[in-house]
C-alpha cells in the first residue's frame, strides 16, 4: 500500500527506452526523415498495431498527437541521436529497426508497405476518416473532409451534459490515458485535490497537467488546501494506516476547509463535469474519496458522483 509512481514508459533496452526506439526505427523506415504531423499519424497507425502500444494519443489541434512521443523528440534531441529542422532526421548509421522484437519488425515493415505513400493532407485524412474520435478536436478536419465525413467526427463527439462529480487518479496510467478518460466523459474542469501536485511520471506535475488538459479545452484548477501534508503520508504501509489517516483528515481538515467545498459546489453547478484528481488508481484508497464524501453533505448538493 505504499504511495509509490510507477512509470508506464516502457524498459529499457540498450541504454533506451524502447518506445524511443520504435520512435528512431519508424523514421528510419519511412525514409528518413519525417514531418512533424506525418511523424505523429504514421507513429498512431503503427501502434494501432501493437498489443501493446509503445505509445497512447489523444484528439488534439490537428488529430491523433501523444506528449510522451513530443517529450521523446526533445529527449532524443538532447542525445543528439535526431535533428529538428522542418522534418525530424535520425542520425548516425545505427539500424534502429534491428533493435526491435521480431514481431514489431514485421509490424513496421507492414506499416510501410500500407502506409508509405501518404503523407500531409491524404495521411492526415486517412486517419481522421480510420480513427473519428481522434479529430474530434482537430483545427482542420472541417476543411479537409467533406460534410457526410465531418458528420462521422461529430457523431464520434460524446453527449453527455448533466451536471456530476467525478474522481480519477492517474496510478498506473499514462497521461494520454488519463486524459482520454476525461474527453469520453466530457468533462469540463479538472480539480487537483495534491497538496504537492508533483509527480515522477511525465505528465503529471503541475504545470505539465495544466498544459495538457487545457490544451484540450478542459479547465485546471489546483485546490491545495484540500490536500494532505507529506508529512503525514509517511509510514502507510497497511489499509488500516490509510483508513486511520483518513479519519483524522475527516475529522479535523476537511470541517476546515468549506470554502473550498464550496468552490467545487460552485464549479459543478457553472460547468456541470467537474473531476476531482490525485494519484491512487481507487479513491477508497486516495483521500479525494473523502472530500466527494464531504461534497455530498453540502447543503443543497443534488448531484451523482461516478469514480473513474
Amino acid at each position: 500500500m505504499r504511495r509509490q509512481e510507477h512509470s508506464k514508459s516502457g524498459a529499457r533496452v540498450g541504454g533506451l527506452f524502447y518506445r524511443r526506439k520504435v520512435l528512431l526505427a519508424l523514421i528510419q523506415t519511412f525514409g528518413g526523415r519525417l514531418a512533424k504531423i506525418d511523424l505523429q499519424k504514421l507513429l498512431f497507425l503503427f501502434t494501432r498495431c501493437q498489443d501493446s502500444p509503445s505509445y497512447d494519443f489523444v484528439p488534439y489541434k490537428y488529430g491523433c498527437f501523444s506528449f510522451q512521443c513530443a517529450a521523446d523528440k526533445t529527449t532524443l534531441t538532447k542525445y543528439k541521436l535526431i535533428e529538428a529542422a522542418d522534418d525530424w532526421v535520425v542520425r548516425g548509421a545505427k539500424n534502429y529497426l534491428q533493435t526491435l522484437t521480431a514481431d514489431d519488425q514485421k509490424r513496421m515493415t507492414e506499416a510501410k508497405r500500407k502506409y508509405g505513400r501518404l503523407r500531409g493532407t491524404k495521411l492526415v485524412k486517412f486517419v481522421y476518416l480510420q480513427y473519428p474520435y481522434f479529430a474530434r478536436k482537430s483545427e482542420i478536419a472541417r476543411s479537409l473532409l467533406t460534410a457526410d465525413e465531418f458528420k462521422t467526427v461529430t457523431d464520434s463527439v460524446y453527449a453527455q451534459k448533466d451536471a456530476r462529480l467525478f474522481t480519477i487518479g492517474y496510478e498506473g496510467k499514462s497521461l494520454e490515458e488519463y486524459l482520454n478518460q476525461l474527453i469520453k466523459k466530457n468533462v469540463k474542469v479538472v480539480c487537483d485535490v495534491r497538496r504537492n501536485p508533483l509527480s515522477m511520471k511525465f505528465g503529471f506535475s503541475k504545470n505539465q497537467l495544466k498544459s495538457a488538459v487545457e490544451g484540450l479545452g478542459m479547465a485546471y484548477v489546483h485546490l491545495p488546501q484540500l490536500g494532505i501534508e507529506s508529512s503525514k503520508r509517511r509510514n502507510l504501509q497497511t489499509p488500516k494506516d490509510y483508513e486511520s489517516l483518513f479519519r483524522e483528515y475527516e475529522r479535523e481538515s476537511l470541517p476546515k476547509q468549506i470554502q473550498s467545498l464550496q468552490q467545487i459546489v460552485d464549479l459543478v453547478r457553472g460547468q456541470k463535469r467537474v473531476a476531482l484528481t490525485c494519484f491512487e488508481a481507487s479513491a477508497e484508497s486516495c483521500h479525494r474519496g473523502r472530500v466527494a464524501k464531504a461534497l455530498r453533505l453540502m447543503k443543497g448538493w443534488t448531484y451523482p458522483t461516478e469514480h473513474i
